[in-house]
């Protein structure tokens, strides 16, 4: 089945979260957008604004996220500078686009920090103070943040999504990420564009979106380790699901740990990747 690529932005409007891991008191965040936040937030919002379609029951989150997997793929999202996108690069030390480390957190990160209250002593409750790191929706400068990547549609999908008009009425906004109570993680679009000719290190025309990495190029998404060799780091992915049978289970299932090579770590050969259904890229040999 032939896949329609599509380049999507959206303006940030509030701090966003991706859970990383922890260092103290400090939840880090991930500096971009993984697929699978993408898959979650884009299923959220099309099940509340009543989404059904090809026997998808309207308000079923499991089986409008099962359609989902099944008839869209996302790239990852990064910050978009200028037309410039900031992904990560090994290559002698991790830069993001052309800026280093610590410069891109100097302009893109801040802290959100909280605490909670002893009724007793009206004062901060022992324990209980952490620092929350974010994804800040408007830069050291004064720039509003741009995020964007790529979005895939099959011949199902396409009729009700594919068009700018259509994508905005579902999902012109999103909200993604964690502490989604305080208002964080919301997106606006601003860019909903068909790419007609994709780049030829695109190929359609798969049961699922593939993407060539040459040589020396680095990995844009998580890609399991296993048989493939990289410069970079790895780290085990796993994730969180929701029995949705049971009100108190919000993310009470864990995924299996996948150790996988993370964006960013350069290639030793060239290697296509199939776009998975949860959005890890995983090797593909051709013939």
């Amino acid at each position: 089945m032939a896949w329609q690529m599509y380049t999507v932005k959206y303006e940030l409007r509030s701090p966003l979260h991706i859970g990383y891991h922890k260092v103290g008191n400090v939840q880090r965040t991930r500096y971009y957008i993984p697929a699978r936040n993408l898959w979650a937030a884009i299923t959220e919002a099309l099940t509340r604004r009543g989404f059904n379609t090809g026997g998808v029951p309207e308000g079923d989150y499991a089986e409008v996220g099962d359609w989902v997997k099944d008839h869209c793929a996302f790239s990852y999202w990064f910050i978009e500078e200028d037309g410039t996108t900031l992904s990560p690069r090994y290559g002698g030390e991790l830069k993001y686009g052309r800026y280093t480390v610590a410069k891109f957190e100097r302009l893109y990160l801040r802290s959100h920090v909280t605490t909670a209250l002893d009724a007793a002593t009206t004062s901060a409750e022992e324990g209980s103070l952490h620092e929350v790191e974010v994804i800040a929706p408007y830069t050291q400068d004064g720039k509003r943040t741009i995020i964007g990547g790529l979005v895939f549609l099959d011949g199902v999908a396409k009729p009700v999504l594919g068009d700018e008009e259509k994508w905005r009425d579902w999902l012109g906004d999103l909200q993604i990420g964690g502490e989604r109570r305080y208002g964080f993680g919301r997106l606006c679009c601003l860019k909903f564009q068909n790419n007609d000719a994709a780049p030829e290190e695109y190929s359609l025309e798969h049961e699922r979106p593939l993407v060539r990495v040459r040589g020396s190029e680095p990995l844009l998404a998580h890609t399991p380790a296993n048989d493939l060799r990289g410069r970079g780091e790895i780290e085990p992915l796993l994730g969180r699901q929701t029995d949705t049978k049971r009100s108190d289970a919000f993310g009470c299932r864990l995924t299996k740990a996948t150790v996988c090579w993370i964006p960013g770590t350069l290639m030793e050969n060239t290697e296509w990747f199939e776009i998975g259904r949860e959005g890890m890229w995983r090797k593909k040999n051709l013939r």
